[in-house]
């Protein structure tokens, strides 16, 4: 297996994979290989593509209360019969299974995927077995068979009969014992006595306290209501194990289809991951091309994007090579590395960084970096790259990708350069694609002179003394090595000799290419600075107009609405005039009343008493709430909710279900009703995940007295799985409160065995 580290492709699928929600999808992706199976790329590029798509329009599904109960099944398999906690396991790996199933069920845009959620298989039937017999918690239920009911009730009647023959020998024999306690040892019922008197009761003795100076014994009184009692408990023992037994053998019949679930749900998650990864940091799906490699505007998954510098990378037949050139740490090695994890990501299925990207299929990559050095081999930096470029010369064709970084670097420049040259001949003469980096001046020299091969530069900033980190097309770079030393080296006559020594052996074909390219990076730079200048006025242009068109717009809406607002009043006046005008004409109305209605018309027809619901409403104006025709006083305004004063009491809402109006003026000499402070809204939800057990209990008892005070018929604890020891200590409480009527887990769609309903009386 070639994991590919040269290219950091590992660290990539640890980022890839934290966000996976399953345990086996995570190690799926760490431990997935890099095919190059044309119909495995495109396969697993069609399934990320839809996962994105169902993420962008539903918004990511959480596989959260996945396990991996492959141990589980591995026992089953062996003819093990499973504990109740292995049984509860299976349960809720039916119940997370039959809540994926529905959901991708509910989902059109399922396609690609259907081979992973249309196989998946739950059960309800037996849901139903484990769950009627083993509880939340993962304990066996009392109640699980007629026979193991009747042997707890057994119990609980030797217990009561152990209990009161323990109290009648402590009455009795008061003057024996060391402490009046009834104790447990070796699962018996005994009482410490003092050694003085643990001979006088004909039984067998336990031990003896701390002190020394009393023992544990068991008088015979005693023996016959043990020995039931372990008789009971033996027999419990014996019917619980038949009960596991029975619901293993059940179980065991799906086995093999739970373990086909678990592969799907990994691989389902594995393919979702990779989408959200790819949906969150607003990546893209490369799409496959038959001649051209192409990614715009990219970064390499592992730099910071807000520092990183993005690039665009292209190369199309009949160019199938890149020389790329520049100053030491200038990025060269990581354009190398982004184009090569950018093929191997998309053959995984996993988004690019990038605005757009092409990638041709290749039969295979191959890398050779300048970090490689073998100490166990006895190989030294020049002598590894060597081994390591032979095998890429034994096994690349014409559809590989080759990536050598600095290449024939670490031994004499002249033997160095000249070996280079041999190795890109080769495989520029085989039409292969490769990429590499490079100091040379000569191999340079060459890639300009050949069709085929195209060159790049990482460039430099020569007044900072700094790279770029800018990848520029159809140029050549600069080492840069002695403008480099100037940040280093403070020997001034030092740099100044060195500066003469290079200008004497600089030939004048390079010292005239050295001058182009600076003049044309001069050029690039100045285009550059034109571009970003264009696109920001564009993007002002853009903005101004989207502003214009929103006024416009919002201009209309208001119209329309106060337009609306008015016609609606109006019609509501008229109807209420209306509406007093025949009770005047048909009843036969007593002077007093015909006065009030009266007065009721002329307050109708009074404009103003009523203020146009174009002007605005500000704290302190007096309005009518549309809805219940209440009139009261602006309080506060927060958006669009508004908290107005009526009749001594704040009410809250919205804007549009007020009106202005002078008709009534708050007196604020008035005493506001008085409110109790203590009355507020109980929430139908509480969350315990993380409470203790016992403040867990005593939040719990507050909250269900005020959820029983403010009437509620039923509310959700949500305790969630853990242990299970929270939810059997709430258990335990609500079968004792006098407030419950009855409680039960959760539907799976409402909290599953992690939430449990409680109804009041």
């Amino acid at each position: 297996m070639n994991n590919y580290d040269e290219l950091d492709l590992s660290l990539i699928k640890q980022s890839v994979s934290n966000n996976a929600s399953f345990e086996m999808s995570r190690d799926y992706i760490l431990n997935e290989e890099v095919s190059f199976n044309p119909i495995v790329i495109r396969d697993n590029l069609r399934k990320t593509k839809e996962a994105m798509k169902i993420i962008s329009l539903h918004g990511r599904f959480e596989f959260t209360e996945l396990k991996d109960i492959s141990m589980t099944l591995s026992s089953l398999k062996k003819g093990l019969t499973l504990t109740s906690f292995e049984l509860l396991e299976v349960y809720e790996h039916n119940a997370e299974v039959r809540r994926i199933a529905r959901y991708f069920r509910s989902v059109d845009e399922i396609d690609e995927l259907t081979d992973f959620t249309e196989s998946l298989f739950y059960n309800d039937e037996l849901m139903h077995n484990i769950s009627s017999k083993i509880d939340t918690s993962g304990e066996v239920k009392h109640n699980a068979s007629e026979r193991l009911q009747n042997l707890y009730a057994k119990s609980q009647s030797v217990d009561a009969r152990i209990n009161e023959t323990a109290r009648e020998f402590i009455r009795n024999n008061a003057s024996s014992m060391q402490e009046s306690l009834l104790y447990y040892r070796n699962n018996r019922a005994c009482f410490l006595l003092k050694n003085t008197d643990k001979n006088k009761y004909d039984g067998y003795t336990y031990g003896n306290s701390s002190s020394g100076l009393a023992s544990y014994v068991e008088p015979r009184v005693m023996i016959a209501l043990n020995n039931e009692k372990n008789d009971v408990e033996e027999d419990i023992k014996e019917e619980i194990n038949r009960i596991l037994y029975n619901l293993s053998l059940e179980v065991s019949r799906y086995a093999d289809k739970f373990i086909d679930n678990l592969d799907s749900l990994m691989k389902l998650d594995a393919i979702f991951t990779k989408a959200y990864f790819g949906y969150e940091r607003h990546a893209v799906l490369a799409e496959l091309s038959s001649d051209e490699l192409y990614i715009e505007e990219s970064v390499h998954p592992l730099i910071d994007e807000k520092k990183a510098v993005y690039n665009t990378y292209r190369l199309k037949r009949p160019d199938h090579g890149i020389v790329i050139s520049g100053s030491n740490t200038g990025g060269k090695t990581v354009s190398l590395k982004l184009i090569g994890i950018s093929v191997l990501l998309t053959y995984l299925g996993i988004p690019l960084i990038a605005t757009k990207a092409l990638i041709p299929l290749y039969d295979n990559v191959f890398i050779d970096m300048n970090d490689t050095q073998s100490i166990v081999d006895s190989l030294s930096t020049f002598s590894s790259r060597l081994v390591s470029i032979n095998k890429i010369l034994e096994r690349f064709t014409s559809k590989s990708l080759v990536l050598i970084d600095e290449i024939a670097s670490g031994t004499d420049p002249k033997e160095g350069e000249a070996l280079a040259l041999a190795i890109i001949e080769k495989l520029n003469n085989d039409q292969t694609t490769f990429v590499v980096t490079t100091h040379f001046s000569k191999v340079k020299k060459y890639a300009l002179q050949q069709d085929g091969i195209l060159t790049a530069s990482q460039t430099f900033d020569s007044i900072k003394l700094q790279p770029t980190y800018k990848y520029i097309e159809n140029s050549l770079g600069q080492s840069n090595g002695l403008d480099i030393a100037k940040r280093y080296l403070k020997h001034e006559d030092v740099l100044i000799r060195a500066r003469e020594i290079y200008t004497e052996s600089e030939t004048k074909e390079e010292s005239l290419i050295k001058e182009l390219e600076k003049e044309k990076e001069e050029i690039l730079k100045i285009k550059s600075e034109l571009e970003e200048k264009l696109i920001r006025q564009k993007e002002m242009n853009d903005t101004l107009e989207k502003e214009m068109a929103n006024l416009g717009e919002m201009k209309y809406e208001l119209e329309k609405e106060a337009k609306e607002k008015i016609n609606r009043y109006v019609e509501e006046q008229k109807e209420k005039a209306r509406h007093i005008i025949k009770r005047i004409k048909k009843e036969a109305l007593k002077e007093h009343e015909a006065i009030k209605l009266s007065a009721k018309l002329d307050n109708l027809i009074d404009d103003d008493k009523v203020i146009s619901t174009i002007e605005e409403i500000k704290p302190g104006d007096n309005v009518i709430v549309i809805s219940t025709s209440q009139v009261g006083k602006v309080e506060e305004i927060k958006k669009d909710r508004v908290t107005i004063l009526v009749n001594g009491i704040n009410l809250k809402t919205t804007l549009d279900n007020l009106k202005k109006t002078n008709a009534f003026k708050e007196d604020t000499t008035k005493k506001r009703k008085h409110v109790d402070k203590n009355y507020r809204r109980v929430n139908r939800e509480l969350v315990l995940v993380g409470e203790r057990c016992e403040d867990a209990i005593e939040i719990l008892s507050k909250y269900l007295d005020d959820a029983y005070g403010c009437n509620l018929k039923t509310v959700k604890i949500i305790h969630g799985y853990g242990t299970g020891q929270l939810r059997k200590a709430i258990f335990e409480y609500l079968k004792k409160n006098k407030l419950v009527k009855n409680y039960h887990l959760a539907d799976a769609y409402d909290g599953g065995s992690g939430a449990t309903i409680v109804e009041f009386k």
